[in-house]
């Protein structure tokens, strides 16, 4: 057991390396295997919840939308953010449960209370090699009542690759509902013209990384970049948002830009849905 332990660290920080398994190895280990444990019964007890952060005109700051964010409120820990425990959920395998937990409360909050605009929930690759992932998501959004057109599917490009015709199969089927799809971090990875013509997108989310880059040493490169996604997005009648505009300086740049919605903590950062309701 602790040979694996120390064997999967040494793969972790790279190739041609050794690793020697010590005391703070033992207690990540029984870290995460408490965590794993706390998990399930999270699950149980529905510890999960979405955080909701808003995505506006960037001109006005009218309320567009909102991405659902996962969060864990961990009866010890408080409140956890993904990354403290995606690892382990995608590990235990666990981490599906939580996604379709997030989905029902999220589809639920729409439901029953008056968020603005559509929510955008996070959709993994590997919701799109189930061959029932679209039929299901509907089954949620008829239950409750729900407009389909209120709610999108966030996906990045990881998922276009994985199993194209599959995920096309399935973002079809939910475009036909009603449900639009967006692609989060766009210009970071493959970016591939063929996706955008292959793939019903409806709206493109310019990664963080442009938009801190616009004050800075890259300043200029940050802005070629985003000047030629707000051009493609315009030729090809696709929506853009820039993610993660903090503040005004960026603000402005992009609006010079031609960038018409935007997230970030200048708008307004993931909060809880009583706080959501009462700020709106």
């Amino acid at each position: 057991r602790d040979a694996d332990a120390a064997m999967y660290r040494a793969k972790q920080d790279g190739r041609d390396r050794c690793a020697m398994f010590d005391e703070e190895m033992h207690r990540e280990a029984t870290r995460s295997l408490d965590l794993e444990a706390d998990m399930r019964r999270a699950i149980q007890s529905e510890q999960f919840l979405p955080f909701y952060q808003p995505i506006v005109d960037i001109r006005t700051g009218e309320i567009f939308g909102h991405e659902a964010l996962l969060r864990w409120q961990h009866e010890q820990l408080g409140l956890l953010l993904p990354g403290q425990f995606l690892d382990i959920g995608e590990d235990s395998g666990l981490i599906e449960q939580v996604d379709w937990l997030m989905y029902a409360r999220v589809i639920s909050d729409m439901a029953s209370h008056a968020l603005p605009g559509y929510v955008a929930i996070n959709v993994s690759p590997r919701h799109f090699r189930a061959a029932d992932f679209s039929s299901r998501l509907l089954g949620l959004v008829e239950g409750a009542g729900l407009a389909p057109d209120r709610l999108r599917v966030e996906i990045t490009e990881v998922a276009l690759l994985d199993d194209a015709p599959r995920t096309r199969e399935c973002l079809d089927l939910l475009r036909r509902h009603g449900i639009l799809a967006q692609l989060d971090d766009f210009g970071t990875g493959f970016s591939a013209l063929s996706y955008l013509h292959r793939f019903p997108i409806a709206s493109l989310k310019i990664d963080r990384s442009f938009v801190s880059g616009l004050e800075g040493n890259v300043r200029n490169e940050s802005i070629a970049v985003i000047r030629a996604i707000i051009a493609l997005a315009g030729s090809l009648n696709i929506e853009l948002i820039a993610e993660g505009v903090e503040t005004e300086a960026q603000q402005q740049t992009l609006i010079e830009l031609g960038c018409t919605h935007a997230q970030g903590f200048l708008f307004g950062r993931p909060a809880p849905l009583a706080l959501v309701e009462t700020s709106g």
